[in-house]
């Protein structure tokens, strides 16, 4: 892999996995390997805050109402947030982060961008130093991250979600314009359940779709937000790139 080429970036975005739930079956030995629901209890109006990997699989996910999250599974382990705790723990990550870099930026407690651009030569050089960093942060605090690596914001948190949980993934500006393609839409920023909903009736699954309805299409749809739904997996395959950096602050840093 070459080294950064002028105006090329190394941005890493760090996503602690199952964060509140991760740090409750940690701190409580029973609840490990079992389905762990952080949030509001079922017999009132709760919410789910987070939800162990071990819950998920019964279709349990955040901000889902915490009397559906225990019609699907019945046996888990309901538990209110400890957010002392969890503030503590937050501040023992974003200290390693700081470690590895001056320039981080955290989106919460459990995750944050950090640009290492001047520590390392290329993303190989990237990728071992997020590995590095999930080493510390199971060494001092027994929590797994995913990590994903690129030269952008936008495709640095989009490959963190890739290979979850306690994933690396790298996207190098070769691999973007496939990985935009394949990509489905829910997974593009700004797409949320009702434009995907919308994007689902006319057909359109993946990336790949959104560019070939084309932006004039995409416009008539969604005005202004249906030529950025457009710009976003095109940018990487076309010289609209740096217009595309220049006006978005999820791709500009």
């Amino acid at each position: 892999m070459r080294n950064m080429r002028e105006g090329i970036r190394a941005i890493l975005h760090l996503d602690l996995d199952a964060f509140y739930a991760s740090i409750e079956q940690r701190d409580h030995p029973e609840y490990r390997g079992k389905p762990v629901i952080v949030g509001g209890s079922p017999d009132r109006r709760g919410v789910v805050a987070t939800a162990s990997y071990e819950a998920r699989k019964y279709g349990v996910h955040s901000a889902m109402p915490s009397r559906t999250a225990y019609r699907l599974c019945p046996e888990a382990i309901f538990l209110p947030a400890r957010f002392e705790v969890y503030r503590a723990v937050s501040q023992q990550i974003m200290t390693i982060f700081r470690q590895q870099t001056a320039l981080v930026e955290p989106l919460s407690l459990d995750e944050a961008y950090l640009d290492v651009t001047g520590t390392v030569r290329n993303l190989e050089e990237a990728a071992r130093l997020a590995k590095d960093t999930k080493r510390q942060i199971w060494e001092q605090t027994k929590l797994t991250a995913s990590a994903g690596v690129s030269y952008c914001k936008f495709l640095a948190k989009i490959a963190s979600d890739a290979h979850k949980p306690d994933g690396v993934t790298v996207i190098s500006q070769e691999e973007a314009p496939a990985f935009l393609e394949a990509l489905p839409i829910e997974k593009f920023f700004g797409v949320g359940k009702v434009t995907a909903a919308k994007l689902r009736e006319l057909g359109i699954q993946t990336g790949a779709d959104l560019k070939h309805l084309g932006e004039e299409r995409l416009r008539d749809l969604f005005s202004k937000h249906g030529g950025q739904l457009y710009v976003m997996p095109v940018a990487w395959t076309t010289g609209r790139w740096n217009r595309y950096a220049s006006a978005n602050r999820w791709a500009k840093k």
